[in-house]
């Protein structure tokens, strides 16, 4: 719904005040059950959403599967300070349990540990658990363990807390009833549930318990060497289907040529974030096999609004119309990643496609000449090496394109903590890096990324901080959408940062792996099988 479609329907003009109070008033008191927006029939309840039982199946786990990472593991406590690390999360997602998952086939949210869930009113979230679920210990897992895993990513103040800021209370109502009550609606609760672990209450805290953690997941830990390897092995007294192998082993190989290496001679089975020329190499080979699919992480570029020129509109849209976007992606990325078309990827929840910025270096000076910078301009810009495949190409080719039309940017290239200082700090005018919606859905990264309060580059827009809290305050998945789209738009049309590339993630596994699906997401290994 867009604002001239709201006036045909209401028969009125309507200005973006109203059509915010429209959307907010619409969302009303709609429900969500298994990621779908729905109204009850009667009494104003959501309808339960009840989980098939775990499939039965003879699956035996047998051999091992070893897979490399792009990045160290740093950690396996996915609720502390780490928590928002890929690796992390990977690692995580064999050792423990969610309330919910997200299929990648169906891109829906799909019960894991709970097996249904209500909303009664837009303020509470009611999650039955599976009964009988053990931790790798023996000890149950019950309802007190999900409340006190939620209390502790809240007391730790890590990097996962923000998503949770709305909640109110946590109530463990029976071992197998959990009642999650919020100061605001949560529209995104089960997208950020992907990312809630749960361990045991009483002993998270304990020292040394995540060296060698217990959960409940489909593979329980073995041995940990911090930054050199986690060996896993299957759970034989896990709730779900088998996993296919009986033992999962990571391994620390940071640097990519020796990766590939590893790949080509079988010390690993899988690994992904390569370059595209490795990529290049690998597909001629026999024996590994390439499997792509488009993620949730893009390259963006910030322009901070707050330093002059890049205060005025015309010049930031000057500097996309100045870069040949379909090129880069073409000679650089080569099926690594593909030409963005809004500021949320096309795999993510909200997607609402806008009008590419054509490469235009003419139209480019005229809004600079326009902007009072006939001559161009002068600025830095910052970036951290290495934290996506082409960022160097990238870089260069960016400063190239905006040298073209007068524009010189300095570049101001450092190493993470440096960069990172100076980003927090707003010391930058174009800041370029990869990121991505950690969830599949916009809430967590607009709320942080473009809102007035958060304050990160410079922007501030009342209306775009309204339709943000807007989309972020109501269950309703139909009007987040929609109001994503208003959101997006904006930010599109006033330039508040420039969207090239969205990432293909590709992995490279060898022929002996099956039924590996590639996710948009983190990846998960519990239902592969490997073939010797």
């Amino acid at each position: 719904m867009t604002l001239d479609t709201l006036a045909r329907a209401t028969g009125r003009r309507t200005t973006r005040r109203q059509w915010i109070r429209d959307a907010v008033a619409l969302a009303g008191a709609a429900t969500v059950t298994g990621g779908l927006a729905e109204r009850s029939q009667a009494g104003g309840r959501a309808p339960v959403l009840a989980a098939a039982s775990p499939p039965m199946t003879p699956r035996i786990p047998t051999g091992t599967l070893t897979v490399s990472m792009p990045a160290r593991m740093v950690s396996l406590d996915p609720q502390g300070a780490q928590s928002a690390e890929d690796s992390v999360r990977v690692a995580a997602s064999h050792i423990f349990d969610r309330l919910v998952v997200r299929n990648p086939r169906a891109r829906a949210y799909v019960p894991s540990l709970a097996t249904k869930w209500d909303t009664p009113d837009p303020l509470t979230w009611v999650f039955t658990l599976r009964p009988g679920v053990k931790f790798h210990d023996g000890s149950p897992l019950t309802a007190r363990d999900v409340k006190g895993s939620l209390e502790r990513v809240l007391a730790l103040k890590g990097p996962l807390a923000p998503l949770w800021t709305a909640v109110d209370t946590v109530d463990a109502l029976n071992d197998t009833t959990v009642r999650i009550r919020t100061k605001t609606p949560l529209g995104a609760m089960l997208p950020q549930l992907t990312l809630f672990f749960i361990g045991p209450a009483g002993k998270m805290d304990q020292p040394g318990f995540f060296n060698r953690p217990i959960g409940s997941g489909p593979f329980r830990v073995v041995s940990y060497e911090r930054d050199n390897e986690l060996l896993l092995e299957a759970n034989p007294g896990y709730w779900g289907a088998a996993p296919g192998v009986k033992t999962l082993r990571f391994k620390d190989i940071p640097e990519v040529a020796a990766r590939v290496t590893a790949l080509i001679t079988g010390e690993i089975d899988l690994t992904y974030g390569l370059p595209p020329d490795q990529l290049a190499a690998l597909s001629e080979r026999k024996d590994i096999r390439l499997v792509g699919t488009p993620s949730w992480r893009y390259y963006f570029l910030w322009l901070e609004a707050k330093h002059e020129p890049l205060t005025d509109k015309r010049v930031r849209q000057a500097m996309a119309y100045a870069l040949d976007v379909d090129t880069m992606v073409k000679t650089l990325m080569k099926g690594s990643g593909r030409r963005m078309t809004s500021p949320i990827p096309s795999t993510v929840f909200g997607y609402a496609p806008q009008r590419p910025y054509a490469y235009d270096p003419a139209k480019a000076r005229q809004l600079l000449a326009a902007a009072g910078r006939p001559n161009g301009f002068e600025c830095t810009m910052i970036w951290n090496p290495d934290s996506s495949p082409q960022d160097r190409e990238l870089a260069q080719a960016l400063l190239s394109y905006w040298s073209a039309i007068g524009v010189k940017v300095a570049d101001g290239q450092s190493e993470r903590p440096t960069w990172l200082n100076r980003l927090l700090k707003l010391d930058w005018d174009i800041d370029f890096q990869s990121t991505s919606f950690a969830t599949g859905d916009p809430d967590a990264s607009f709320r942080v990324l473009y809102t007035t309060r958060a304050n990160r580059s410079g922007y501030a827009n009342p209306l775009l901080d309204q339709i943000i809290d807007a989309a972020s305050a109501t269950i309703d998945q139909t009007k987040r959408k929609v109001l994503y789209a208003e959101a997006s738009g904006i930010l599109w049309d006033d330039a508040v940062a420039i969207y090239p590339i969205e990432l293909v993630e590709t992995y490279a596994q060898r022929q002996a792996v099956e039924g590996f699906v590639a996710p948009p997401g983190f990846p998960t290994f519990a239902d592969v099988t490997v073939r010797r």
